[in-house]
């Protein structure tokens, strides 16, 4: 045979020798997301751990499960082997979530030279077992009080778990079907749409992600980006494009793959309602039971229960059912006024910027309440919301659009609240041509009302209430308002 021949030979004899990589061994390039809510994954993960007996430790964050560390296995060696698991659950979506399994170690030895008696050996684990080091009145005396204790514990080695992933798997996703004999159950009433089909949203008829549903992308929105960000955009009521627009912004901020958690001025008492329609398919029975609400119902009715705010409600409920990490909070109150109301709308933020550290958060309100100094028009010690609120990075956009009219409430010359169309001029710093894509504008230092820039929407067009008929797109012959700055007719 050939030299040639032989080095052949060799190199396939070499190839056979070695046996593929175990599957364990492996640790995935991509997560396997599982098609369940994260907390049914959660409790299927606990129930596994529990039926290894394995018991746990309590979690600040309910995202985790952590057991505690196990017994000894060679007991009396002074030589053992301690460990325990980590779980972690991402929610990526209401109905999909991924579930990471880690198993933590760390070894211990004995310093002994000589072999002596083993009951000496367990005697001294059992003190070491019992013992409690911050006990000791010289330790205690130098902790601070409330300071957190670290475990003593010697270096650790964490790894995934891949065997208990699997079988985590099995459990979820390979269980049998489950085949409903109903018999002579009786079928619950199927609600019925209670008004014409063409007053209804018509998002519910997608059968997939909408292509683009995100919007052109927002010039200067990728350099605001980050974890921790705090956005307020300070709007003028009633006008469809500001609702559209920062509907666009939530979205391709949670494309970015950052969690997002929407503000909106609705009572708190419409939370639970919101709630059960982002979890619904947006039908018209569903949308039907979210305008039950007493807020969409109320005699006069603002621009925060436009037809416009319903829309985007609706299209956080697609974003959510395309994957999208974003949340909706109603935050307003309706049982306090005045500085108390922006009291307690800014004290939700900042509860919940404590618990959720990482969230980006983007609140629309009316721009009286996004300014970051006391004082207004009607009450000199006006308190607004933006001025109390607390977070790492915080920013407050004005609204830019070009002139145009909106839906709004006033007070008539006797004193009664009047509302329907008004029509709305920008001043000149917030000024805009119509037509252009929306963008965000930062300026090189915050004006007098705590404004960091601004977000262009366009001209705006009033947004009915959310009750009226479904809004006709705008005339197209429609006449432009003179651009400002531009020159007066002669007969001015």
């Amino acid at each position: 045979m050939s030299v040639r021949g032989w080095l052949l030979c060799t190199v396939l004899v070499i190839g056979c020798a070695h046996s593929p990589l175990k599957p364990e061994e492996v640790t995935p390039q991509f997560e396997h997301v599982f098609q369940k809510p994260l907390e049914e994954a959660l409790a299927t993960t606990r129930a596994l751990l529990v039926e290894r007996g394995l018991q746990f430790e309590a979690t600040v964050d309910p995202n985790q499960l952590l057991t505690t560390w196990n017994n000894p296995s060679n007991v009396g060696t002074g030589n053992n082997r301690f460990s325990r698991y980590l779980v972690t659950g991402i929610a990526v979506s209401p109905r999909q979530s991924v579930v990471r399994i880690f198993k933590m170690s760390f070894n211990v030895m004995g310093n002994d030279v000589n072999h002596q008696n083993v009951w000496w050996k367990i005697n001294r684990e059992a003190y070491e077992a019992s013992a409690n080091p911050f006990e000791d009145p010289q330790r205690l005396a130098a902790l601070k009080s409330g300071q957190n204790r670290i475990e003593l514990r010697t270096p650790m080695r964490g790894i995934r778990d891949m065997d208990l992933e699997r079988e985590l798997t099995l459990r979820l996703e390979s269980g049998p079907s489950v085949e409903v004999v109903s018999g002579t159950v009786k079928q619950e009433p199927v609600a019925m749409p209670v008004r014409d089909m063409d007053f209804y949203l018509t998002r519910w008829k997608d059968t997939g992600a909408e292509p683009g549903q995100c919007g052109t992308a927002i010039r200067g929105l990728a350099g605001l980006m980050s974890p921790g960000l705090t956005l307020l955009v300070g709007e003028q009521l009633g006008s469809r494009e500001a609702p559209t627009v920062v509907g666009e912004l939530v979205c391709q901020v949670a494309e970015a793959g950052l969690p997002v958690a929407l503000g909106i001025a609705l009572p708190r008492t419409e939370q639970e309602r919101v709630n059960r329609y982002l979890a619904s398919g947006g039908s018209p029975a569903d949308q039907d039971a979210l305008l039950e609400g007493r807020f969409w119902r109320r005699p006069y009715q603002d621009g925060r229960s436009s037809r416009a705010m319903l829309d985007l409600i609706d299209r956080v409920r697609a974003m959510r059912m395309a994957g999208l990490s974003v949340s909706l909070v109603a935050y307003d109150t309706d049982t306090a006024g005045g500085s108390q109301r922006d009291a307690q709308q800014a004290a939700l933020w900042n509860e919940r910027r404590e618990a959720q550290q990482d969230e980006v958060q983007v609140l629309l309100a009316g721009n009286t309440h996004t300014r970051t100094v006391t004082g207004a028009a009607w009450d000199k010690s006006f308190t607004p919301m933006a001025s109390l609120m607390k977070a790492p990075r915080f920013i407050v956009l004005d609204m830019s659009y070009a002139q145009g009219t909106r839906w709004g409430c006033d007070l008539d010359p006797q004193g009664q609240v009047r509302c329907g169309l008004v029509g709305t001029t920008p001043v000149e710093r917030l000024a805009a041509r119509p037509g252009l894509n929306p963008y965000i504008d930062l300026y090189d230092e915050p004006t007098s009302d705590g404004s960091h820039g601004h977000l262009y929407v366009g001209r705006l067009t009033a947004s009915l209430p959310a009750m009226s008929k479904p809004e006709q797109p705008r005339p197209a012959t429609l006449r432009e308002p003179p651009a400002m700055g531009a020159k007066k007719p002669s007969m001015f």
